[in-house]
């Protein structure tokens, strides 16, 4: 059973006739290009503790590195050294150690480019492309790059079925007697604008605010499975069912209360996907109503990432 690592995440991962070393996942966007050019089709980054060295490796190849393990490995160790028996070298109980103090990928990332004399090119990813995140899709690279998804079919398969598993659950009429579907789920329910014309009655429909953090999940998973996370170009369906996503977010966006709000923002990462996109020139014809929506948002992300560094 393989194990699906996600950015920031600890690992061990084993080089050649080294032990094991803790190693952290690490986004390929932030990778310098000297690092990216060497990049491996299936393979995820890793950085190294106690090392400058970055590597790339198959993902079922690397091991969780887990709280338990470190501080079994630290307390062997110590033991070895007071007792006279065999150690770990130095260095690897170095990077033991410095795993052990790990606060989160945002902490490590700076030190590491502050190290490199990078910090500059670190603030200038952030302001262009996003905050650092963890639990991100460690296969992404960098914007505009064609091979940003796995090739292999299996984990593909696995991400459509469980988006349709997801929607199966959302559909439960247990979970919502009134939402019978997913596009009951992203339409909402019909209601009259009663400021138009009554020769001209058009309905538009408003979403179930109760379940706004779901539903702007489910329109983020459904946007980057039709333009992002794919081995093809986008198709006539999924470049249609992106622009009605566009719309009905565009749609909600004046919504009193605000129906995107900052947890909803902060919880989905929709505002990041938008930027994401609205970044490659291959979806230029997305970039209008992602811009809109982005400039709407502005304050929002403001917030989140003023929250995000009181955080780190």
């Amino acid at each position: 059973m393989s194990t699906e690592f996600k950015t920031g995440d600890l690992v061990l991962c084993k080089v050649g006739a080294f032990a094991p070393w803790p190693a952290v996942v690490f986004p390929q966007r932030f990778l310098s290009p000297d690092v990216y050019r060497k990049r491996k089709r299936n393979c995820v980054a890793v950085c190294f503790f106690n090392d400058p060295t970055y590597y790339w490796e198959y993902i079922h190849k690397l091991k969780p590195l887990s709280e338990d393990i470190i501080q079994d490995f630290l307390t062997q160790n110590s033991n070895a050294h007071h007792g006279g028996k065999h150690a770990a070298p130095k260095d690897l109980l170095g990077a033991y150690k410095l795993a052990d103090k790990y606060v989160s990928l945002r902490v490590f990332m700076r030190n590491k480019f502050r190290s490199e004399s990078r910090l500059n090119e670190f603030n200038t990813e952030i302001m262009e492309n996003g905050e650092v995140e963890s639990g991100e899709d460690p296969f992404w690279g960098k914007i505009g790059d064609d091979r940003n998804v796995k090739e292999d079919i299996k984990p593909t398969l696995k991400i459509v079925t469980d988006d349709k598993d997801q929607i199966k659950s959302e559909s439960d009429p247990e979970n919502d007697s009134n939402v019978k579907n997913e596009s009951d789920l992203i339409n909402g329910k019909p209601f009259q604008n009663n400021n138009m014309s009554s020769s001209k009655h058009k309905y538009h429909k408003k979403l179930d605010r109760n379940r706004r953090i779901e539903i702007t999940m489910l329109f983020r998973r459904r946007m980057q499975r039709n333009l992002i996370q794919r081995k093809t170009p986008p198709g006539p369906n999924d470049i249609t069912e992106t622009h009605k996503l566009l719309e009905k977010v565009i749609e909600n966006l004046d919504n009193d209360p605000p129906f995107f709000d900052e947890e909803c923002l902060r919880k989905s990462k929709l505002y990041k996907l938008l930027k994401v996109i609205n970044c490659d020139p291959k979806l230029k014809e997305f970039h209008p109503a992602c811009e809109t929506i982005l400039t709407h948002w502005i304050d929002t992300i403001a917030k989140i990432k003023k929250g995000k560094e009181r955080v780190d």
